[in-house]
């Protein structure tokens, strides 16, 4: 089983998203330990994006929590969660920016 490196950037989104589904933390262990989840698209061969059920709010897949993740070797390195509910789609660019803040943190943490 691949390593999940849940990075400071990473874990400040899922505080926010905290704070209206309590559950987030439980669906992504779900998606981690089990795998349940639905890859929904392959962004240009550099990241992936996974639908994650949003137990907090039990209803149709449009509300899925959606995950975009970096596969390194052995390692899924999460980038950028979101909510339908709360933002429709995330750019390119912003998920190249989270994607390079997290390689800044991944740095220092091999200096360190």
């Amino acid at each position: 089983m691949n390593k999940l490196i849940k990075t400071k950037v990473f874990i400040n989104q899922v505080k926010k998203l905290l704070k209206k589904y309590v559950n987030i933390n439980y669906d992504l262990d779900n998606f981690h330990s089990n795998f349940e989840f639905e890859l929904f698209s392959d962004l240009w061969n550099w990241f992936k994006k996974y639908r994650i059920k949003n137990s907090s709010i039990p209803t149709w897949k449009r509300w899925w929590f959606r995950l975009i993740i970096k596969e390194l070797d052995w390692y899924i390195i999460p980038i950028i969660i979101y909510s339908k509910t709360m933002k429709e789609n995330v750019s390119i660019i912003e998920i190249e920016n989270t994607f390079l803040e997290i390689l800044k943190e991944l740095k220092q943490w091999q200096i360190k």
